[in-house]
């Protein structure tokens, strides 16, 4: 996983940018500012083509971190099934006779052989199903998606069209491609593409070390742990456009 240090953003914001009408050093700073990055692009053949350009909202350098962790915490704790579950004393089956007397047999006394002291017992405070999700803003969670993109952009790879060469299924040659990109033989890589393209999902999903999605599924656990980020080129104007200053992420 990349250092968060990363999201501290690709171009260096010297300061923030104060609201219209406020001034002076109480003034209130912008929640969100535009960050500009130069991508690396390439042809399917891996030859280079001319540089792509990343231009998100992202949030301020102070927040940005926090704001970040706070939506993988939530990402990843609503992945939870929340189905964990033990029997009690009460639940177990069996138990219902003390199983010897009270008195004179030397051992301690015992009113249940179900006790949580005993192999085959109940469980003390075991879990129970519960619901493990949370709650975020929907601004929040596009504002942190936006900013875990704009840091991803020095380790994004723009190619021009997979979907549309990618005629049919298939493991080994989608690994030389990936090698093609400039992604090492070790180094984990999240693909985007513009559309669900199932033979772009069925290429990938028996390469341990990629994780496939299109736009409309973006996950920013998997973002941040990727070594590689490789965007198509239709994916990364759409990533733009709705991301970007005036996108529609902000209505």
């Amino acid at each position: 996983m990349r250092s968060s240090a990363a999201l501290q953003g690709t171009t260096a914001i010297t300061s923030p940018r104060p609201i219209a009408g406020k001034r002076g050093a109480n003034a209130r700073v912008a929640p969100v500012v535009p960050r500009a990055a130069a991508i690396d692009a390439v042809t399917f053949d891996g030859a280079k083509s001319s540089a792509a350009t990343l231009e998100l909202k992202t949030a301020r350098a102070e927040v940005a971190r926090g704001l970040v962790h706070k939506y993988v915490v939530m990402v990843r704790q609503n992945a939870r099934r929340g189905t964990a579950s033990t029997l009690t004393k009460s639940e177990v089956r069996g138990g219902g006779r003390k199983p010897f007397k009270q008195k004179g047999t030397g051992n301690a006394r015992a009113g249940s052989s179900r006790t949580p002291l005993k192999p085959g017992g109940g469980v003390s405070f075991g879990p129970k199903p519960r619901d493990w999700s949370i709650k975020m803003n929907k601004k929040e969670r596009r504002l942190a998606m936006a900013t875990a993109l704009q840091s991803a952009a020095s380790a994004m790879i723009v190619v021009d069209d997979i979907s549309g060469n990618i005629s049919a299924p298939g493991t080994n040659a989608f690994n030389k491609s990936l090698m093609a990109w400039g992604v090492g033989a070790s180094e984990k890589a999240y693909v985007i593409t513009k559309d669900a393209n199932e033979n772009v999902a069925k290429s990938a999903r028996n390469i341990e070390r990629v994780v496939q999605t299109d736009v409309s599924h973006l996950n920013v656990y998997d973002i941040l742990n990727a070594d590689k980020v490789i965007v198509e080129a239709s994916a990364l104007a759409h990533i733009s456009s709705f991301f970007g200053e005036n996108g529609a992420a902000w209505e």
